[in-house]
């Protein structure tokens, strides 16, 4: 197994597991909730940031659009995306955000900006809870 596909079967793991655990929490996540998406995004900007080092801002497009799979999760992606910013938009509205600025933000960033998104709407929720 090539390092690439060693990473994406880790990342696989790491993500299903966080999903298992969650749904497995009874109460709410306490106070410092929004650390968690903040950490999860860290990495992957990292990540991010390599690839546009290594193969440039457009690097991902030869791949995913070279083939019907590639395709296919390109529109997968984008799916995901718009759903989880459209379920999380009127939370961050709610705490305060606009969402004029977050959409622009998911849009050039993808997941980056969504967990960022995620990480203020949270962080404001607790505060104002609090």
């Amino acid at each position: 197994m090539s390092h690439t596909e060693l990473i994406a079967l880790a990342g696989f793991v790491v993500a299903a597991v966080a999903m298992l655990l969650v749904t497995q929490t009874k109460e709410r996540i306490s106070a410092p909730a929004w650390l968690i998406p903040a950490v999860v995004v860290v990495p992957f900007t990292v990540w991010t940031g390599l690839a546009i080092v290594e193969e440039g801002p457009l690097g991902f497009l030869p791949p995913l659009m070279g083939s019907h799979w590639g395709l296919q999760v390109w529109f997968d992606r984008l799916m995901s995306v718009t759903a989880a910013f459209f379920l999380l938009q009127n939370r961050a509205r709610a705490a305060g955000m606009k969402s004029e600025v977050w959409v622009l933000a998911v849009i050039f960033t993808g997941s980056i900006g969504l967990f960022l998104m995620l990480t203020r709407t949270v962080y404001l929720e607790r505060k104002t809870a609090a």
